[in-house]
């Protein structure tokens, strides 16, 4: 997964994420801040991203809250030792704000509410700029170990 290279492209704390398929691979490069109550997941956002008025596609804000939300699960599934899994949605819910426009810095803060043995819970906010765009949450189920 190529990244950018210039510095300003990313903002402080953030480093490549590791969680995501193939899918999600093609629509980053996403990066990670890790922080001991949230997750954030971030990308800048980029022309392909984007709808015809120049502002993320409705589609693409639900997927990166997706992602946001089930890389959370993971991070702090790994932070309480319990071995990697599969995490499919089993909920996914997007309450659109504003429009985040292309060039910015897009990124889900996520929390986790409940980290439990067969569902996780998790809410967060979608921000562009430093500013809300979406509300969301999402129910994770937890599959098989991964191989």
């Amino acid at each position: 997964m190529a990244h950018p290279t210039h510095p300003e492209a990313v903002p402080e704390g953030f480093v490549p994420a590791t969680h995501g398929g193939p899918y999600a691979k093609e629509l980053g490069p996403f990066w990670s801040k890790p922080e001991e109550s949230q997750v954030t997941l971030g990308l800048r956002l980029q022309h392909r991203h984007c709808n015809s008025a120049g502002a993320a596609h409705g589609g693409f804000v639900a997927t990166l809250a997706d992602l946001g939300l089930i890389h959370a699960v993971s991070v702090m599934r790994e932070r309480e030792g319990r071995p990697r899994h599969h995490l499919t949605t089993v909920t996914l819910t997007v309450d659109y704000v504003a429009p985040a426009k292309e060039g910015c810095w897009l990124e889900v803060r996520a929390e986790v509410s409940r980290l439990g043995r067969n569902l996780c819970f998790t809410e967060g906010v979608m921000l562009a700029d430093g500013k809300r765009v979406a509300r969301v949450s999402a129910v994770m189920a937890v599959l098989g170990p991964r191989t």
